[in-house]
């Protein structure tokens, strides 16, 4: 005849169920989010914020820490294209009077809530400014690109200087020249 399993084993064999299961949903969250924290940020287009008379502003940030660690923020470049992560591709000074110009910071380390707007001048006019970006989550080593294009009126640049102005929690951080031919 046989005995009955006594009670100290079945809730030894419950309690290792238990310790399994809890292990396993850890698991599976750690997994789940590192597949949702990519690396990239989306590209945005051109919106420009002015005042009634005219007067570039910037956006309005919901973002009360306007301090900016520049350690943790690599340089800002123009390109005539970015690659799938953001990242410049055929970094130029100079662009043709058709070409979109993207403006990107490389290499940044961003805490989560941290905003960027990009500022673009001609012959040292403000004449527009990006959407403002938020940092959803904290990102290494990731790119973050604005692009602006000729205006849909007239589709293309005025040849001559510009520069674009990145910016950091409302702060500038960095300029950068090119010029249109």
């Amino acid at each position: 005849m046989q005995q009955a399993p006594s009670n100290n084993s079945q809730m030894r064999t419950a309690a290792i169920v238990t310790i399994v299961v809890i292990v396993g949903l850890l698991l599976l969250g750690r997994f789940v989010t590192s597949m949702t924290n990519n690396d990239t940020t989306p590209t945005t287009t051109n919106t420009t914020n002015t005042t009634s008379n005219g007067d570039l502003v910037p956006p309005n940030s919901s973002n009360t820490n306007n301090t900016v660690n520049t350690s943790n923020l690599g340089p800002v470049v123009v390109a005539e294209a970015v690659d799938r992560d953001n990242c410049a591709v055929d970094a130029t000074n100079s662009f043709s009077t058709s070409d979109p110009v993207y403006v990107v910071l490389e290499d940044a380390q961003l805490a989560q809530g941290t905003t960027m707007f990009a500022r673009l001048y001609e012959d040292n006019k403000a004449i527009e400014d990006t959407k403002e970006l938020t940092a959803d989550a904290d990102y290494d080593n990731v790119c973050v690109s604005f692009v602006f294009e000729p205006s849909n009126s007239a589709e293309v640049w005025d040849a001559g200087n510009y520069e674009v102005e990145f910016f950091v929690n409302g702060n500038s951080y960095q300029s950068t020249s090119f010029q249109i031919r």
